[in-house]
C-alpha cells in the first residue's frame, strides 16, 4: 500500500520544506495537477505541474513524482515527450505521467487549441510519445500525426516510462485497460462511483488479457483533517467547490473529520485493493501534511 500527497502549486507556498518533510514522514509519492489553459479549473492560480515536479526533483531523493492528469489534447505530444523525459532524467527515473481528455466546451479554439477528435488526439499522442522514447529514429503513421526519422534525446531514464490514464467514463476506463500502464481515479469522483469504476476496469483488463493484480491503481481523495467533521467540512467546502465551480462537490466526494474518521472513510478503497491513495488537502499545506501522516499511520496499523 502506497500513500502519496499533492505538492503545493500556489505561488508563495514553501514547496521545498513541504516536499522534504513529506519524505521524512514516509510518503511514497508526490502528485501535481494540470490546470489546462481554457480548462474548467483554469481560473485557479495553480502553478504548472511539470515545472513543480522538476523543481521538487532537485530537493528530494526517494518519492515518485506524478502529474494527474495532463490534458493531452491541449499539448503537443512531441514537445511533451521531451519535457517529461527531461523531468524523468532529473529525478533519476521517478516520474509517472498521468494523462486524460480533460473537459472541453469548445472555448479553447480561440487560443489555437484543436477542438475536434479529442479521443484520437489523446490515443495517438500516447503512441507518439512512446515512439519517440523507444526508437532512435522515431517514425509514426497515424491519422493526425505522421513523421519519420525524428530524434528525441535524451530518452527517459525509465524504459518504459509509465503512462497512467485518468477518466471516469466507461469508455475512458476501457481505453485505460487497453493502452495504459496504470489508472488513477479522479478526486472529483466519490468512493462509491470509483468502486464501480474499478469493477469495470478489472473486467476490461481481463478481457484484454492483462492481469488486474499487477495493474497499478490509485485514487486522489480530497480530505480535511480537523478536530471535528463540521469544522473540516466548513474549511474545505469553499475551496473545493470553488476550484471546480461545482456547489455541493465537497459533500459528495470529500472525506472530512478527525484523523480517525478520515481513515475510516478511506478504508473501503483499501479493501477494494486500490494500491495508492493520494491524500489531498487543499489548505494549510504543512499543517494538513502532518495530519495526513496521522491518517496514514492509522491505515497502516
Amino acid at each position: 500500500m502506497r500513500f502519496s500527497v499533492p505538492l503545493p502549486q500556489v505561488a508563495g507556498d514553501d514547496v521545498t520544506t513541504y516536499a522534504r518533510r513529506a519524505e521524512e514522514l514516509g510518503f511514497d509519492g508526490f502528485w501535481t495537477l494540470d490546470s489546462a489553459v481554457a480548462g474548467h479549473t483554469a481560473h485557479n492560480p495553480i502553478l504548472d505541474g511539470l515545472h513543480v515536479l522538476s523543481f521538487v526533483a532537485a530537493v528530494t531523493t526517494k518519492a515518485t513524482l506524478g502529474m494527474a492528469v495532463i490534458v493531452l489534447p491541449r499539448r503537443n505530444p512531441a514537445l511533451l515527450a521531451k519535457e517529461v523525459a527531461t523531468v524523468d532524467q532529473l529525478s533519476h527515473g521517478r516520474l509517472v505521467v498521468g494523462i486524460g481528455l480533460g473537459v472541453s466546451d469548445g472555448s479553447e479554439g480561440a487560443l489555437g487549441f484543436p477542438t475536434d477528435r479529442h479521443v484520437r488526439r489523446m490515443t495517438e499522442g500516447v503512441q507518439v510519445m512512446r515512439a519517440l522514447w523507444s526508437q532512435q529514429e522515431a517514425s509514426f503513421d497515424g491519422e493526425l500525426f505522421q513523421f519519420s526519422g525524428v530524434h528525441l534525446e535524451p530518452k527517459p531514464a525509465q524504459d518504459p516510462l509509465p503512462i497512467w490514464f485518468g477518466g471516469a467514463h466507461p469508455n475512458a476506463i476501457r481505453r485505460a485497460a487497453r493502452l495504459a500502464d496504470g489508472w488513477i481515479g479522479a478526486g472529483s469522483q466519490g468512493t462509491s462511483a470509483v468502486l464501480e469504476q474499478l469493477q469495470l476496469l478489472r473486467q476490461e483488463l481481463e478481457r484484454n488479457g492483462r492481469d488486474p493484480d499487477v495493474f497499478p491503481v490509485a485514487k486522489r481523495v480530497y480530505i480535511a483533517v480537523e478536530g471535528d467533521e463540521q469544522t473540516a467540512r466548513d474549511k474545505l467546502t469553499p475551496i473545493l467547490d470553488g476550484m471546480y465551480g461545482r456547489p455541493g462537490l465537497t459533500d459528495r466526494v470529500a472525506v472530512c473529520g478527525t484523523a480517525e474518521q478520515v481513515a475510516e472513510g478511506l478504508a473501503p478503497l483499501i479493501e477494494a485493493d486500490v494500491g495508492e491513495l493520494l491524500l489531498h488537502p487543499l489548505y494549510e499545506p504543512l499543517e494538513q501534511l502532518e495530519s495526513s501522516a496521522e491518517v496514514r499511520r492509522l491505515l497502516l496499523g
